[in-house]
């Protein structure tokens, strides 16, 4: 019994499967980024200068609480809302500021100081 044609038709068909599955994962990657930029742009055209002045009042309130040592979380919705205000630098002078002050800016560190001499 000849086996080279079995091992080479069982080696093509792995390599086929291999590759679809590749192709398919590499799509779904593509999928979840286009989403994910679609939901930003909507989040960044609802959010202004004030939507942001409101999520830094929001953040302030609970200061107290989150610089304590072992103080809680900032919630998830929050802290995206004003990683995109830094990010996209639509967040106002004096919020920017009053997170500065505060060290509330400590909270998201990907950011860096607007402050001289910090």
């Amino acid at each position: 019994m000849r086996t080279g044609p079995l091992v080479a038709f069982l080696c093509i068909s792995a390599t086929l499967y291999l590759a679809w599955g590749q192709i398919a994962a590499y799509r779904e990657r593509e999928r979840i980024q286009t989403a994910n930029a679609a939901e930003r742009r909507t989040r960044m055209a609802e959010l202004s200068a004030d939507g942001c002045n409101g999520a830094v009042a929001s953040l302030a309130a609970m200061e107290h609480r989150l610089l304590k040592a072992g103080g809680i979380e900032v919630p998830e919705a929050l802290a995206s809302d004003i990683t995109l205000c830094l990010e996209e630098n639509i967040m106002s002078v004096p919020s920017r500021l009053q997170m500065e002050r505060t060290h509330l800016i400590r909270l998201f560190p990907r950011e860096t100081s607007a402050l001289p001499n910090e």
